[in-house]
Formats: structure tokens, sequence, C-alpha cells
């Protein structure tokens, strides 16, 4: 779990998946890292580079068309 301060002020444990969405949305002041703490908009976030990546998606999958299947009977 990862520890953050909300905008507001308020403290929380968050997953990771949790922190990348309150990023998104711009809920998060500061989040702790392994050995301190990063602050939105003054250090840089893991988060902003993944935009950058200009490699091939590997995630993708090639569509592939399926006959309709048969019923019998």
């Amino acid at each position: 779990m990862i520890r953050v301060i909300y905008r507001d002020g308020k403290e929380d444990l968050v997953t990771q998946k949790f922190l990348d969405i309150l990023l998104f949305m711009g809920e998060v002041q500061m989040f702790q890292r392994d050995e301190d703490w990063a602050v939105v908009g003054v250090d840089p976030l893991r988060a902003e580079s993944r935009q950058l990546f200009d490699g091939q998606d590997r995630r993708l999958h090639q569509q592939v068309d399926l006959a309709p299947l048969q019923m019998c009977c």
C-alpha cells in the first residue's frame, strides 16, 4: 500500500492502481515513495512518462474473425 496525502490534507493508504487513478484525476498532493515523498507538479512522475512511450504496444491483440457456431438437433 502507498501512503498519499490528498489536496485537502487528508491521508490515506491506497493500491498502486488506485494511486494512478487519483493522479489522473488530480486528487493527490503528494505520495510516499520508497525513500522520500513525491510532490505532484514538482517531482517527475512515472504516470507522466507512460504517455511519452513511442514503442509498439504489445498489449494489443490481433482481431480474429470466427465463424458462427452451428446449432444442431
